[in-house]
């Protein structure tokens, strides 16, 4: 046990000594910390004409959001929301946002009005016009047709149907922008693609190092070169995995919270996406979302080291990390190849899409068990990365070094 922990934090000093470790870290702190001073002390201009600072806005939005929650998004709501657009349209010109007309009487129902016109718009309907029985009668149209396209089946759609039943319905809005944000492309998605460039870097050379600096033939025939030594990496990578996501997801979640405030935990998630049928919370939601993005931080930096010992070059390392991340990101699998395209969604940059492998509504079947995307996902990540180690042992223990 000595030894290990030994080598342990002898591992740990090599990954987090290193100047590429140092040099990755202190450009992506440089880029947070202008990204946050742009969010906290930028201001918004309409047509070259100042309106206010972000701080400002925030504030508005804020308190107007504050104000309508805890209400139903029923006929009365509806009606509040497009007498107050009514004489806006679609052909306003932007410098109308500037007058007190608009701050005063069209902006409190500006949420109400994005999230009205998400559904309306999928449903090709005009927000502005829409009822309520017509509101909800798109939702369960525009969910028959979303099951048409996953091609999900009878079981399939049954349970999603017993899922909606259990909806409170009319849904009741909330003032949920931190959590809009969180979830949302900037937030825990930006999160893993970031930790991921990071893992790239200072991960490629745990194992690579040895192999192209030839210290390989003395390691391994070392007392602990093939045991001890193999988990002594795989602990530390793992470890700085963990922390490099609980930083920036830290630096993330302070942002949010600093310029939206913490409301809309207890929400329910229809008001991000609307056609959802899981009865949860946005804040469960968003512990889920959490939880798994730590785990896909952790499997990122396992593969990466696996990926280290198979190539044993770290600039070919971070190359075919890069590449598998650019593919997984910009390339997307039709829904017509169901099993390959279900299975993409499960990729961790795919996967932090909130509307679409988060809750992508192709169930799984487990031992008779209908489980989500984000319910398998967790057992998925945990096992891949048991067999990715498993895999990295055999390649590791096995390697024999020959003449050069």
């Amino acid at each position: 046990m000595r030894q290990f922990k030994t080598l342990f934090y002898f591992e740990m000093k090599k990954i987090l000594m290193r100047k590429s470790t140092w040099i990755i870290f202190g450009i992506f702190t440089a880029v947070s910390i202008f990204l946050m001073g742009t969010t906290f002390f930028g201001s918004t201009y309409i047509d070259g004409e100042f309106l206010e600072t972000h701080m400002e806005g925030f504030a508005i939005d804020k308190e107007y959001g504050e104000k309508l929650s805890g209400r139903k998004v029923d006929a009365t709501l509806l009606k509040e929301m497009q007498e107050a657009y009514k004489d806006i349209g679609n052909e306003k010109e932007k410098g109308y946002m500037l007058t007190d007309e608009y701050q005063l009487n069209v902006r409190p129902y500006s949420q109400v009005y994005t999230f009205v016109r998400e559904l309306s718009r999928q449903a090709e309907i005009n927000p502005l016009t829409i009822t309520e029985e017509e509101f909800y009668q798109s939702r369960t149209k525009f969910q028959k047709e979303q099951w048409e396209n996953y091609y999900l089946t009878e079981k399939e759609q049954q349970y999603w149907q017993n899922k909606d039943k259990n909806l409170e319905k009319p849904f009741v809005f909330e003032y949920t922008m931190a959590y809009n944000d969180l979830m949302d492309m900037s937030g825990l998605y930006m999160i893993c693609l970031t930790v991921t460039f990071i893992l790239a870097v200072c991960l490629s050379s745990v194992f690579a190092d040895e192999h192209e600096r030839r210290t390989d033939q003395m390691i391994l025939c070392s007392r602990f070169g093939r045991s001890h030594l193999y988990f002594a990496k795989i602990l530390a990578g793992s470890i700085v995995s963990f922390g490099a996501g609980l930083i920036v997801f830290i630096c993330i979640l302070a942002k949010n919270f600093i310029a939206y405030g913490t409301k809309g935990f207890t929400a329910a998630i229809q008001l991000l996406m609307p056609v959802y049928s899981y009865p949860i919370s946005i804040g469960a939601s968003f512990l889920i979302l959490s939880g798994i993005l730590f785990l896909s931080c952790i499997l990122t930096g396992i593969f990466t080291m696996m990926l280290s010992e198979l190539i044993h070059s770290k600039v070919g390392t971070m190359a075919v990390m890069i590449i598998i991340l650019f593919v997984a990101r910009m390339i997307p699998i039709p829904t017509d190849y169901r099993i390959l395209s279900q299975l993409w969604n499960y990729i961790p940059i795919n996967m932090l899409k909130f509307d679409a492998g988060f809750t992508d509504i192709r169930l799984v079947s487990v031992f008779g068990l209908q489980l989500t995307s984000w319910q398998f996902a967790p057992f998925l990540y945990i096992g891949l990365a048991v067999l990715f180690i498993w895999i990295g042992k055999r390649i590791y223990c096995r390697y024999q070094v020959e003449g050069r």
